[in-house]
């Protein structure tokens, strides 16, 4: 079984993109941590479950390859939808199914503990982004969308993603009867 996990919207600058999401839309975003070896770092917006991971090239020297090409190209656009992720708690039956590798992931928090994750399909994803890639969580209590944030408008109930045959369009949040949408 599978369910929205995150959506990774590709920005230019993450800064810009936090005050932006803060003042437009009243969404608070916490942290996350940068992303190594992808030449990347990214900022939360949890959503009750799912999240929102805004993510910016923070390295100009990173290779433009695979996850950091997909960031680059979408930030390069004024910034948007880039990929989008399903959690499951049997990775290995749902990467096999789709015929996808499993690999491990990590990133430090910027207090200092470790997230990690398995992923699969992240490679199929960033050639077509009408593809969600998967993730299973080490330790699901972790996870990003786990964590707190408060949202002036009031907690998020429902998270709807729009996806079109190029990939995700739109994302709309739902707080009872508050409906806002993400270009």
């Amino acid at each position: 079984m599978t369910e929205l996990d995150h959506v990774i919207w590709a920005v230019p600058s993450l800064d810009q993109a936090i005050a932006a999401l803060r003042r437009s839309h009243g969404l608070a975003a916490v942290s996350g941590g940068s992303h190594p070896a992808w030449g990347t770092r990214n900022a939360i917006v949890p959503l009750g479950g799912a999240y929102l991971e805004l993510v910016e090239v923070a390295d100009p020297d990173a290779p433009m390859v695979g996850f950091t090409a997909r960031v680059a190209e979408v930030a390069a656009g004024g910034g948007g939808l880039a990929l989008w992720c399903e959690r499951t708690d049997d990775i290995e039956h749902e990467a096999s199914v789709r015929g996808y590798d499993v690999v491990p992931g990590t990133r430090e928090n910027p207090d200092g503990s470790r997230l990690s994750w398995r992923v699969a399909g992240m490679p199929q994803a960033c050639a077509t982004p009408l593809l969600p890639f998967l993730i299973q969580w080490d330790d699901p209590a972790a996870m990003p969308g786990a964590m707190a944030a408060h949202h002036p408008w009031g907690a998020i109930d429902r998270v709807h993603l729009d996806v079109g045959p190029h990939g995700p369009s739109r994302l709309w949040l739902h707080s009872g009867d508050l409906e806002q949408h993400l270009p």
